[in-house]
């Protein structure tokens, strides 16, 4: 299966999307994502069905309707092998019947697969907001002896997909104690756990087995022991997990429009990338936790990571007694001076923990947007996503103190929201300007190329 089923070797910008989206970070995860979705236009949907064959069996029954395309395909595997159909045509029941050109073996599986054409909002060429589903889940049989030993090199696990081997996350007891044997519980924290990924399962101490969501509906081998009647025994059987609640991630979606959260969360990883490769300090996240021993005489101390300078909100401590100013000047969003020289040993200890935003109002905190052309409010909570990244990377600044990222002046709020238009720009209004960041709203390219440029002076200065 193509990682990007909406991104072909003839498209302009393939090479580049491909490189970007195969590079990886030192955490595991992607530098580039793709773009969940669950909805589908009518007549469109997202298929797959398996139907183990009797003999000489031509003619399959799909449980939903579907019209290929060109634009939107129908593919069938016997035993995973690509084959030919000869005909498909809708039934009285609503669904797809599919012919064969030739019969099938008694017993072979034939899988139907087509992607569907996802549902897109006309103006952002991009799929409405969705959720994260819940994972395919199927209850391993003989769940009540299923043994599993993480330590063990003789009572090995394996649980192949297509033939390809998923690794086993192991998620702490303590947190499967806490879904207290609820199904819908268990299935949050295994959804939570796994993710987007593809290449990891998990099985849940009540022996609920749960699979990434690209393999819903699909026969996995599962080579797996059990410990009955005092004897280890290997059990090897087909398994199949599904879910009536998926989410896809299979898709690149090339010609949607950028959000600003979106941007701001790129550039975040990639500035992540930089102190990693150019420093030997991790990024400037949310705070600032960092033990310091002084030199003779050192009374210059460079943080790794940034605070609000001035806002009297970084807390230092030398030998285990805390400071204050004027003893301790904060010089810079990352560096703070003593009035007097330390001594070769002086543990230094530095904290500071941020919260909401100093800057952006709605970064933080919970916040909500009033789209009035549709007449909607949407809330955003404090955790959002691009939040967090915006956060991380605010306090991020030039030499002369500008910071890197601004935000836009709101004038205009309806109980509390931000109003904007349909593309998530501020109106107008003669309310006292706020500043917010406004991740949700569509970037220009002049607003991309302008803050580009930004980015690659910031660089220049900070990893010279």
């Amino acid at each position: 299966m193509r990682k990007w089923v909406d991104v072909n070797e003839g498209d302009w910008f393939y090479n580049d999307v491909m490189e970007a989206t195969n590079m990886y970070l030192e955490d595991g995860n992607a530098f580039v994502d793709g773009m969940t979705y669950n909805q589908f236009e009518s007549g469109k949907p997202f298929i797959f069905e398996e139907i183990k064959a009797v003999t000489s069996q031509s003619k399959f029954k799909l449980s939903k309707k579907i019209t290929p395309s060109e634009g939107n395909p129908l593919y069938v595997f016997i035993d995973g092998v690509q084959t030919i159909y000869k005909s498909a045509a809708d039934n009285l029941s609503g669904g797809t019947d599919v012919e064969l050109y030739t019969g099938c073996k008694n017993g072979q599986i034939v899988a139907f697969c087509s992607y569907g054409v996802p549902l897109l909002d006309e103006d952002w060429k991009r799929p409405p907001v969705s959720w994260l589903g819940d994972l395919p889940r199927t209850v391993i049989p003989k769940n009540d002896v299923y043994f599993y030993d993480p330590y063990s090199r003789k009572h090995q696990e394996y649980l192949y997909a297509g033939g390809q081997p998923l690794r086993r996350l192991s998620i702490p007891k303590q947190v499967w104690q806490q879904s207290a044997g609820n199904v819908d519980a268990v299935t949050e924290i295994a959804t939570k756990a796994i993710g987007y990924r593809t290449d990891v399962y998990c099985v849940s101490p009540g022996g609920s087995l749960f699979l990434p969501f690209n393999l819903n509906g699909v026969t996995c081998k599962f080579n797996y022991w059990i410990y009955e009647n005092g004897v280890y025994k290997m059990m090897s059987q087909s398994v199949k997990a599904t879910t009536d609640n998926p989410t896809y991630n299979n898709r690149f979606f090339p010609n949607s429009i950028i959000t600003r959260g979106e941007a701001f969360h790129l550039i975040n990883k990639l500035r992540k990338v930089l102190y990693a490769r150019f420093t030997d300090m991790e990024a400037p996240t949310k705070g600032i936790d960092q033990t310091i021993i002084a030199f003779n005489g050192q009374r210059v101390f460079r943080l790794n990571g940034n605070f609000p300078a001035g806002k009297n909100k970084l807390a230092v401590k030398v030998n285990g007694v805390a400071k204050y100013a004027p003893i301790v000047t904060e010089i810079d969003n990352h560096t703070i001076v003593f009035n007097y020289p330390l001594n070769e040993g002086d543990e230094v200890k530095v904290y500071y923990k941020k919260g909401e935003s100093e800057r952006f109002q709605d970064v933080g905190r919970a916040s909500a947007y009033y789209y009035q052309d549709k007449d909607e409010r949407v809330e955003s909570s404090a955790t959002n996503w691009w939040k967090q990244s915006v956060s991380e990377m605010e306090d991020e600044t030039f030499s002369n103190g500008d910071p890197l990222i601004a935000g836009f002046n709101i004038v205009k709020t309806l109980d509390g929201a931000a109003v904007l238009t349909n593309m998530g720009r501020p109106v107008n209004g003669n309310q006292e300007p706020t500043t917010w960041f406004l991740g949700d709203t569509a970037m220009t390219r002049a607003e991309a190329v302008t803050f580009l440029s930004r980015f690659r002076k910031w660089t220049l200065e900070r990893f010279k």
